[in-house]
């Protein structure tokens, strides 16, 4: 028996690998038998019983794991000896427990738990997962599931996305090749081109996904989809589709609902401008145009606009096609999109024999609205967008839709113009000393302006440019509005009555009104968020020498244009 003990220590001792798989045995059991004695006193089992009979099963089962000479023989032997038992603690508990709690034992619930356990693994590794209704993650597609390569494809994107601050993602189809952009702080960025199969097999993902009707190539289609996306949070994404002859268009915003709630005195007007602005927002009464070219921030305006008057004292009106629409204390009174202007007008004017105090009527559907708003005017507070450059030609919009120079002047309380520039990174902006000539021709004063700021996307680390890690070697991070606010007093209003448009730029300048370019210089020399060469992009030729001046010098715009009221014989004089 000695013998036959030291031979079988011998051989345990000619191996590393056979003592440290018997020792992780050990540990399995262990841990097994942890589990089991708690699901005993659980179901209040023989604890005390079983507890000996697996103690029992393991001296027996690895004891001959030690003494007989052949490894894997006592290898077996242990395990069918400690198993065997563990398996009629199964059996014996299956008998004793409800049917919802006894355990299974088939190939079936085997796999299901493999499944499971390989769509957990999948999920952990995944940088984004569909999120459901119920708010949990869905699984995600792997292996020859259909929409794998779809969802690596939006991997791919958002992940590239995200992290820099992305709102929008562009997918462009046809039967020749797919394009993706990326739009970040109104800048476009491409990404790599894929297969226009795989395109369609990504567009068909997020349209299932968002509850879309995937046969339907042609008709405009809306929907939302939330994602996890881990350490980079919740987002949601609202899903837009169309068709054409030339092909598909998909456009992801991402989290349109964030930029509605925004307080106005984070909007980027210079206090200057929030300081004329705010007797304008506590009146009664009065229409306030907000104007600017598509995608440079009208929506944002508008709702921090609202949100600037009290919900419990006004009744607060939201008459738009907005089906983001998310703010506590506001009315919203969704209309469908593309609603034909006869409908539109006809619940305008149901809306507003309910004497709200203030609306914000999401367009001018045709010169009807425009004279239900001036009929109103005394009544309650309109904010309207419109499509414009600046604050003089969006009121000779205004002055056409209502075709009456008296009536248009009679209702304007303000004019607010915009547009997105993109804000320098704090961390890799590098300070420069301007050039005086420079300063001069930008009517800067050069004794007061000793240091702009500029892009870079480099920081030094151990005396090595490297990309910033803040905007990812952009330059810049976030977006910041530039303003032009024309507040119209009662002389503005006789101007705009008697048509004297010109007289009416000189009276508001009078009055301290700053251009948008000015607005946008202040934003470079005055506060150092963002620069030259942004503003420039932004402005175009409406900034430097291209436009006429004012009496300060600084460049303004051009009063010409297809807006003028001097082209628009059908406006009478009131």
């Amino acid at each position: 028996m000695i013998y036959v003990v030291a031979e079988a220590q011998a051989v345990m001792l000619m191996s590393v690998v056979k003592p440290l798989l018997a020792i992780v045995l050990l540990g399995v059991w262990a841990w097994t038998v942890s589990k089991l004695d708690k699901d005993a006193e659980y179901f209040h089992l023989k604890r005390q019983m079983w507890n000996l009979a697996h103690i029992g099963a393991a001296v027996v089962g690895f004891g001959l794991l030690l003494l007989i000479p052949i490894y894997l023989v006592g290898l077996l032997l242990c395990l069918v000896i400690v198993g065997g038992e563990i398996f009629g603690y199964a059996y014996q508990r299956n008998q004793l427990v409800p049917a919802n709690a006894r355990w299974t034992f088939s190939l079936e619930s085997f796999t299901r738990r493999l499944e499971s356990y390989q769509e957990a693994q999948a999920l952990r590794r995944a940088s984004i997962s569909l999120v459901g209704k119920d708010g949990n993650p869905k699984s995600v597609p792997r292996g020859d599931d259909q929409d794998a390569g779809a969802h690596q494809v939006l991997e791919s994107v958002l992940d590239f996305a995200l992290p820099r601050g992305a709102q929008r993602v562009e997918i462009a189809v046809d039967s020749k090749q797919a394009a993706f952009t990326v739009s970040i702080d109104g800048v476009k960025y491409p990404q790599p081109t894929i297969e226009p199969e795989m395109a369609m097999k990504f567009i068909d993902y997020l349209k299932r996904a968002a509850g879309l009707d995937v046969d339907d190539r042609r008709k405009k289609q809306i929907g939302r989809v939330k994602i996890d996306a881990h350490e980079l949070g919740g987002h949601r994404l609202e899903v837009e589709t169309a068709g054409s002859t030339r092909g598909l268009v998909m456009t992801l915003d991402i989290d349109p609902h964030h930029r509605m709630d925004t307080p106005i005195e984070k909007l980027g007007m210079l206090e200057s401008q929030r300081k004329v602005l705010q007797p304008v927002l506590e009146e009664r009464g009065g229409v306030v145009l907000v104007a600017a070219p598509p995608r440079q921030g009208t929506t944002t305006t508008l709702y921090s606009l609202l949100q600037a008057h009290d919900p419990y004292t006004s009744s607060i009106n939201a008459f738009t096609e907005d089906p983001d629409f998310e703010i506590e204390g506001i009315s919203h009174k969704a209309q469908p999109e593309g609603q034909a202007a006869n409908d539109y007008n006809e619940q305008l004017a149901i809306l507003l024999r309910s004497d709200p105090d203030v609306v914000l009527v999401s367009r001018l559907a045709d010169r009807q609205t425009a004279k239900l708003l001036t009929q109103n005017y005394e009544h309650g507070r309109f904010y309207v967008p419109l499509a414009a450059a600046d604050t003089l030609e969006a009121l000779k919009i205004w002055i056409k839709q209502v075709g009456e120079y008296r009536a248009a002047g009679e209702s304007i309380s303000a004019i607010i113009s915009q547009r997105l520039v993109r804000k320098l990174c704090p961390t890799c902006r590098m300070a420069y000393k301007p050039d005086p000539a420079a300063l001069k021709k930008l009517n800067l004063p050069v004794d007061k302006v000793s240091k702009l700021y500029r892009a870079s996307g480099k920081v030094m680390e151990n005396n090595k440019p490297v990309e910033c890690d803040t905007c990812f070697g952009l330059g810049y991070r976030g977006r910041v509005g530039v303003f032009e606010v024309m507040v119209i007093d009662a002389e503005g209003r006789k101007l705009i009555a008697n048509n004297q448009l010109d007289r009416l730029r000189s009276h508001v300048r009078k009055q301290k009104m700053l251009w948008l370019q000015e607005a946008a210089l202040a934003k470079v020399a005055y506060e150092g968020v963002t620069d030259i060469k942004e503003i420039t992009r932004v402005l175009g030729d409406k900034f430097g020498s291209g436009g006429s001046r004012g009496r300060s010098g600084a460049p303004v715009a051009d009063s010409s244009g297809s807006g003028s009221a001097a082209r628009q014989p059908e406006v009478k004089q009131g």
